[in-house]
């Protein structure tokens, strides 16, 4: 039972944020060595490491300034107290770690009239399987001084309500317990601080209990008397009596930053105490008030607080007398002379408004709070997530805090007006700041050319926090984290990855986007040529149409293996896959990066050497419209002249051809109505040319002169000449490599190959029968 409460005390505690912390490892030398599960452990050494004690008492027992007692090992049914004293300088320190704790009925720490003395991770466990009473507290503080308790558990599981709460100072000053979780069931109190305890500061605590409903109804969470005693940053939940309260001893007591939820009476209850800062704390769901101020109290602040007590009274261990009493904020008694109450939220979803506040013993609505008291002009009545909550605390009340319960740092909203008053007027009501998280935006760009993947997460923005850091993850195990929003990654194997980026605030809050994204190995790049148009599919809009005179950027395309035989088209213009919208009449389009059977099409080719496209999603082929410039759909079931194309590969578009016999251009002569003849010094429009791929090794030359193929006339027995509208066989050249670098054209009208006749002084025509210097060409 006792270790099935820890670990929920324990994940609480993680959930809240108030119990993980780390602790460096220390050196070697200075310590005292505890391990009860060694079998060289004795109490008569002086605690090596190859020798420890088996008792934490006997390390203890002798320890002086600078020591550090570190206990490993199983569990120690001891209670130990600490007779010696460190200095500021050099305290003693006792340290647990791993497994180890104190565990028994008497299990616990006494310090009596000690100084400067730590407990890290402190881990104490009070608790028996036979129904006794607990009279000893788990941690025991007398008359010390400089004591730090920095993280750890304690326990106390009692069987009937003990006689001493779980921590108790007496007569203790100048010390810190920071970052501990406290758990217990039918406890008498979680922490006590007596009238002689002044300058102790409880910080980033949990004090919860498990079960309240048979102890007595004045057990508090917290109970302060002394002096200038501090509690900010905690937790406290689940008690039969207050969850924090300052007697009448206590003085200039703050308390801020603090969680108060599910108590079985009031929140925060100032019994006579003056000087008593309530500052920016959230009660939430208790029994009573959710902040009471009566009695003698004097000079006190109640500000920035959020309080919601909604489920008032249904608490099994509610205490009965309050019910129908409670309000969120009473004051009664000598502090309704000079409490000061503003920039509070306070909000009640089950009783009306008109029984929020109570003033002088009337209980009324916060209207007339305001009218009877003069006080909370900022005030609001809003449920939790009203922008009203958001930057209108005021950062000059006294026991303000620089950072929320969390440690996190004030935050300014910049979509929320600041209404709030002091040096930040953006800061929160309640122990909460809220940082609202950066919002993710990313761009993802698959590259087929080298098979990688870039992210730019640059379109993201900020809320609360400057965006700190991106975390890519590129869905192959690899994660790059780095400051600048942009990176890219080159996979080994092509396939489909889901690819992230998470952006971070300085305040640690994140966002995240993902996509998934086809990384598939490019096999060629390409445009097409409308064979009915002969003019080039170039993106345009959103869709991709015909109407293209030239090779442009927008009709660049990667031809990428798609797997079963199938290929895809990647627009290196959009950097997005085609994809053929069957809800729109098969019309192609530009939308996706990842590939699915909308982007996946067979490829055959077809007698002319031109090239058809079929979708895998529709099972029709790829056309253009009828009309010059028309859009690219997938709306035939058998191929027809718009539905080829010829491929020219993007590094053949726009070449020049440059005659060996007399280092001249070929120029498709007057607009390409006369006989191409290698005759120009210098390259313009006539002297174009794309070189179209047929398949098994023949092209066809397509003349940017007039926007027509280039022809082997007459079976080869007249000049060249680019006056054809199709590609038949006298259109048709084997594209012959040369060793020296040069290129020739085997004409497959009549198998000659293409000369610049007479040293280029004639027109080209296919006449000869081998390669010799006037037959190879360079082409730029």
């Amino acid at each position: 039972m006792r270790k099935s409460l820890l670990i929920s005390a324990t994940a609480a505690a993680l959930a809240a944020g108030v119990l993980a912390i780390a602790h460096p490892a220390a050196a070697d030398d200075g310590i005292r060595h505890v391990d009860n599960t060694a079998e060289t452990c004795t109490d008569t050494g002086a605690g090596a490491a190859s020798a420890p004690f088996c008792t934490v008492g006997a390390a203890v027992a002798g320890t002086t300034a600078g020591q550090t007692v570190e206990i490993r090992g199983d569990l120690y049914d001891e209670r130990v107290t600490v007779t010696a004293s460190g200095t500021p300088e050099q305290p003693i320190t006792i340290r647990f770690v791993g497994d180890a704790a104190l565990e028994g009925p008497n299990a616990g720490f006494v310090v009596d009239g000690g100084h400067d003395i730590r407990f890290e991770n402190l881990q104490a466990w009070m608790f028996s399987d036979d129904p006794v009473r607990f009279t000893d507290p788990v941690l025991d503080l007398r008359d010390a001084s400089g004591i730090t308790v920095d993280g750890g558990v304690l326990e106390m599981m009692a069987a009937e309500t003990p006689g001493a709460p779980v921590v108790r100072l007496s007569g203790v000053t100048d010390s810190l317990l920071t970052d501990f979780s406290i758990v217990g069931m039918r406890l008498l109190a979680g922490i006590t601080m007596d009238a002689g305890t002044s300058g102790v500061t409880i910080d980033s605590a949990q004090v919860r209990q498990a079960r309240a409903e048979d102890v007595p109804a004045d057990t508090p969470g917290i109970r302060v008397e002394g002096t200038g005693n501090t509690v900010v940053n905690t937790l406290v939940s689940q008690f039969r009596g207050a969850g924090v309260l300052a007697g009448p001893s206590a003085t200039g007591t703050v308390l801020a930053n603090n969680a108060v939820t599910y108590g079985g009476s009031h929140g925060i209850h100032n019994s006579g105490a003056n000087g008593t800062a309530i500052t920016n704390n959230t009660i939430v769901s208790v029994c009573g008030d959710g902040i009471r101020v009566d009695g003698e109290a004097g000079g006190v602040s109640v500000q920035n607080n959020r309080l919601n007590n909604g489920f008032n009274g249904i608490h099994l261990y509610c205490d009965r007398a309050l019910a129908g009493q409670e309000v969120e904020i009473r004051v009664d008694g000598r502090a309704v002379t000079d409490t000061v109450v503003d920039y509070n939220n306070t909000y009640d979803g089950v009783t009306a408004s008109t029984r929020l506040y109570s003033w002088a013993g009337a209980t009324m609505s916060l209207a007339d709070f305001r009218t009877a008291s003069g006080q909370a002009a900022h005030d609001h009545e809003v449920p939790f997530g009203d922008p009203l909550i958001y930057d209108s605390a005021n950062s000059a009340a006294p026991g303000f805090q620089l950072t929320d319960t969390r440690g996190l740092t004030r935050a300014d909203d910049p979509e929320r007006p600041n209404t709030g008053a002091g040096p930040i007027p953006y800061a929160d009501r309640g122990a909460n700041e809220y940082h609202f998280a950066p919002t993710a935006r990313g761009s993802f760009a698959p590259d087929p050319a080298d098979g990688s993947v870039t992210v730019d997460a640059s379109a993201s923005t900020p809320r609360t926090s400057p965006i700190a850091s991106y975390t890519f993850r590129f869905g192959d195990g690899t994660v790059v984290s780095q400051t600048s929003p942009v990176a890219s990654h080159r996979y080994t194997e092509p396939g489909d990855y889901t690819v992230s980026v998470t952006v971070a605030g300085g305040d640690r809050l994140t966002s995240d986007v993902s996509q998934e994204v086809s990384v598939l190995q490019r096999t060629a790049s390409l445009g097409l040529l409308s064979v009915q148009h002969r003019t080039y599919a170039a993106v345009a809009g959103p869709y991709l149409r015909t109407g293209h005179a030239r090779l442009g950027a927008g009709g660049h395309f990667d031809l990428v293996d798609a797997g079963s035989g199938q290929v895809a088209l990647f627009a290196r213009a959009t950097g997005t896959y085609v994809s053929v919208n069957a809800g729109n009449s098969g019309v192609l389009a530009m939308t996706k990066i990842k590939v699915g059977d909308a982007e996946r099409f067979t490829m055959s080719r077809n007698t002319d050497g031109s090239i058809s496209l079929k979708s895998v999603s529709t099972g029709r082929y790829v056309g253009a419209m009828a009309d010059d410039g028309g859009v690219l759909l997938a709306g035939q079931a058998q191929i027809g002249a718009l539905e080829r194309f010829h491929q020219v590969m993007i590094t053949d578009a726009d070449r020049t051809m440059t005659a060996r016999a007399n280092s001249r251009f070929v120029t498709a002569e007057s607009a390409g109505t006369k006989p191409l003849i290698a005759s120009r010094t210098t390259a313009g429009g006539w002297e174009r040319f794309d070189v179209l791929d047929l398949g098994n090794g023949q092209v066809a030359l397509f003349s940017h002169a007039n926007g027509r193929y280039v022809t082997a006339d007459n079976a080869g027995a007249l000049p060249l000449i680019a006056d054809r509208y199709d590609v038949g066989g006298w259109e048709k050249f084997t594209l012959v490599r040369n060793s020296d670098g040069t290129v020739s054209f085997k004409a497959a009208a009549n198998n000659r190959y293409v000369s610049a006749d007479e040293a280029g002084a004639k027109p080209l025509i296919a006449n000869r029968t081998s390669i010799g210097g006037w037959e190879k060409f360079t082409l730029g």
